[in-house]
């Protein structure tokens, strides 16, 4: 009999953990959803700087001008504009399918899953395909609030599916609902790289960070992306979107 009153406490142990979980992914995913609400747009077109510091401590760096169309939470288009060497480069996002477009051979390449933890051939810096690519963040990761203050919460999410990631935190503004920071893991490399949005500013008519700094803790580099313009709700040609007709 006392054996099974342990079996007992036990399953009833696990059953009680097993909803608490549950229930804190719940809640971290309805926080999730009110910071993308907030967000949501039916397109934005945007004009950014992206500057890679290869010594993240050092003043030199590399200048690039992006332009970028987006489309609702899976289309998301990047090329460049300057330098002239790469001028015409792109990067097509639905979903987790990417394509790249070389200008200098005519070709179009799919990014294969192993290689998304790679950066932009041609470019570098420290923003992989993998932080590009477009889509929801609960359909990417398993989240929980791992921490909450007065000012913020933590969200620590685990990848559904394959990812070059073992572990993501995202640090979210209680106030602005807006997410101003982002931990990544590798299983080998640990804390890996943080990507940090600050200097907040209206655009068209939409509160947004202007500048993203992605800091690689393992080759002490960094990325800047700093918005220069933005435009919300506006009609962009579905070309850029199609993955036979993006390039052209």
């Amino acid at each position: 009999m006392k054996r099974n009153w342990t079996f007992l406490a036990v399953l009833a142990l696990g059953v009680l953990m097993s909803g608490l979980v549950l229930a804190a992914e719940k809640e971290a995913v309805a926080i999730l959803r009110r910071v993308e609400e907030k967000q949501a747009t039916d397109t934005m077109v945007s004009r950014m700087g992206m500057f890679i510091y290869p010594d993240a401590g050092a003043d030199d760096c590399r200048s690039f001008e992006v332009v970028g169309y987006s489309k609702g939470d899976e289309d998301e288009y990047i090329s460049f504009l300057e330098p002239r060497s790469i001028k015409g480069l792109t990067i097509l996002s639905k979903g987790d399918d990417q394509w790249i477009y070389f200008p200098s051979t005519g070709r179009v390449r799919k990014i294969a899953s192993k290689a998304k933890d790679q950066s932009i051939q041609g470019v570098g810096g420290d923003f992989s395909y993998e932080d590009l690519s477009a889509g929801k963040w609960e359909e990417k990761y398993d989240f929980i609030i791992a921490s909450t203050t007065d000012q913020q919460w933590v969200l620590t999410g685990t990848p559904k599916k394959e990812s070059s990631y073992s572990k993501v935190n995202l640090v979210i503004d209680k106030e602005k609902l807006m997410m101003i920071k982002i931990e990544y893991y590798k299983e080998k490399e640990g804390h890996f790289k943080d990507l940090i949005m600050e200097e907040l500013k209206v655009l068209d008519g939409w509160e947004i960070a202007t500048r993203m700094t992605m800091i690689n803790y393992t080759k002490n580099s960094k990325t800047v992306l700093v918005i220069n313009d933005a435009k919300y709700n506006v009609e962009i040609d579905e070309k850029y979107f199609n993955p036979t007709r993006f390039y052209r």
